[in-house]
């Protein structure tokens, strides 16, 4: 008497571990989307930032610094050495800080961040002081 053995077993386990290849595969391509997906947010919030930034600089080089008039037109407020803007919608505020200059160019820090103080972008910039505004 011969008894053949089932082969079922094998095949089992064959397909247990070809399961276990696939979900660690899955867990692998899964992780990716996430950071591809936070490394996306984060350049967008840049993004975001530079173009605040550059509004806010053309503002400063249009109205020659006269700090009153930007906050005006901006909606911001006067700090002790510079002025703030709000931007609620993308929940971040920029910050620009003058710096004392002798020469004839006014300078001034622009600082764009999120309302948990996170850092998004930062440019400094310059204009000539006083002149004539049209």
């Amino acid at each position: 008497m011969s008894y053949e053995r089932s082969k079922a077993p094998l095949a089992l386990m064959e397909q247990i571990i070809m399961i276990l290849v696939f979900a660690l595969t899955a867990a692998v391509c899964m992780q990716a989307f996430v950071y591809s997906s936070n490394l996306s947010k984060q350049g967008e919030n840049k993004n975001i930032a530079a173009g605040y930034a550059q509004e806010v600089a053309e503002y400063c080089k249009t109205e020659k610094g006269n700090i009153d008039l930007i906050c005006q037109q901006l909606s911001g407020k006067r700090t002790e050495d510079g002025f703030t803007v709000s931007y609620k919608e993308d929940e971040m505020n920029v910050y620009v800080q003058m710096v004392e200059s002798p020469t004839v160019l006014q300078k001034a820090k622009v600082t764009v961040k999120s309302n948990d103080a996170i850092e998004y972008y930062s440019m400094e910039i310059a204009w000539q002081k006083g002149g004539v505004r049209p």
